[in-house]
């Protein structure tokens, strides 16, 4: 059963790609692998699947997508963000014949995988996954339009995999499943596909991974055997992961939780804007800086302008990012991003339902000796102020937005 395939990328651009890779990669060199991963893939797909097309989200990637996919079919993605790009993506060319959309974050695809999807969907078959290492998925497949498989996903997180096959099995839909793939988002991913003999069916990617050999870290002896989903909310996920480590079995539980952002927004007055909430985990009121959430669709520093908009009300003349950073890299999957906000103003607060926050206006000076000597209890409030006061007294960069 033939079908088509739909690779979901963007255009390699420096800044835009592989950015978890930035560093130690130069921002250059992390969109040059970027491209290499989608035309490896696209090659991969086109071997296997004649009627494969690219499925992009900007307009602005249509002409670098052009000129590096010369003759491959361009497609622009539908809706807002990646639940309607995928749900849409498969409802507009279902009627031509079944669909598998396919992630350009890969080393190609593993052999006979695309034909495998097809004839498991001409079985009878209504969804076919294929499981990536990182909790997602690097292929989805169907013969008819679902949106079921596409509603309150917690999309970048390691539980998008365990999640959407328990949405499938809630529907009632026959799901089948291939083999785990892996996504190339870190250093590790990098080495170990460094080792994997199927690497030599990407060539692109392989020559830039042997020219990265001696800066790769030594892979962890370790390989997933299955993720179980034991608990989902809207804000995170309870996931059990069965693991080889060094050949033995063990397993580890942890929280998935969407990307989010934490904002030092500092008004004319040289005053930090804080809020008090009280947080149930700990049982107290804490003093955080402007934070939550980013949603499906939505870029860090468009969540950030929203967050500082809902809880002080506030707008900011200028932008900087600081870092990105893991809040608990060994409980939760949760990846931040801190921002430092200037020359912000402040208008009536928007907090969502059941959120109350307190504002709290601090001397900039105040609010960094009290985060040196410790004074402040939540931990990433901390790290965002004194990244803040770094970047304050450091020479003005090319950073702002």
């Amino acid at each position: 059963m033939s079908g088509i395939v739909l690779v979901v990328a963007k255009a390699p651009t420096p800044g835009r790609s592989k950015t978890r890779l930035v560093p130690p990669l130069t921002a250059s060199r992390a969109a040059e692998l970027h491209g290499c991963l989608l035309l490896d893939t696209v090659d991969a797909c086109r071997r296997e699947i004649e009627d494969t097309r690219v499925l992009f989200g900007s307009e602005v990637d249509r002409a670098p997508l052009e000129a590096l996919l010369p003759g491959v079919p361009l497609v622009p993605q539908e809706g807002r963000g990646l639940a309607d790009a995928l749900r849409l993506g498969i409802e507009r060319h279902v009627g031509e014949g079944p669909v598998a959309l396919v992630s350009s974050d890969i080393p190609g695809v593993p052999p006979g995988s695309l034909t495998a999807a097809f004839s498991a969907l001409a079985d009878g078959a209504d969804v076919v996954l294929g499981p990536a290492m990182d909790g997602g998925y690097w292929l989805i497949a169907m013969r008819e339009a679902d949106s079921r498989p596409f509603e309150n996903i917690p999309w970048s997180t390691p539980a998008v995999y365990a999640v959407t096959r328990a949405r499938c099995e809630a529907a009632g839909l026959r799901v089948v499943h291939l083999q785990a793939w892996r996504d190339i988002d870190t250093l590790v991913d990098l080495a170990i596909i460094a080792r994997d003999p199927l690497l030599k069916r990407a060539p692109n990617t392989a020559r830039l991974v042997s020219h990265l050999g001696p800066s790769l870290p030594e892979p962890p002896p370790l390989e997933l055997v299955s993720s179980e989903l034991l608990a989902s909310s809207p804000w995170r996920d309870h996931i059990d992961d069965r693991l080889l480590w060094d050949g033995r079995e063990t397993s580890y539980s942890y929280l998935g939780a969407s990307r989010a952002v934490f904002v030092a927004a500092i008004t004319a007055e040289n005053q930090l804007l804080l809020v008090r909430q009280y947080r149930h985990p700990v049982r107290d009121w804490t003093l955080e800086v402007p934070a939550g959430s980013v949603s499906d669709g939505e870029s860090s520093l468009d969540a950030a302008r929203r967050e500082l908009h809902e809880e002080v009300g506030g707008e900011a003349a200028e932008w900087v990012h600081l870092t990105t950073f893991f809040s608990s890299s060994a409980h939760l999957s949760l990846r931040s991003d801190a921002w430092l906000a200037t020359g912000v103003s402040v208008g009536e607060a928007h907090p969502d339902e059941g959120e109350r926050v307190t504002l709290v206006r601090m001397p900039l000076e105040e609010a960094v000796r009290t985060a040196r000597r410790g004074g402040f209890a939540e931990g990433q409030t901390a790290l965002t102020i004194l990244l803040a006061a770094e970047r304050l007294e450091a020479p003005r960069g090319e950073e702002a937005v």
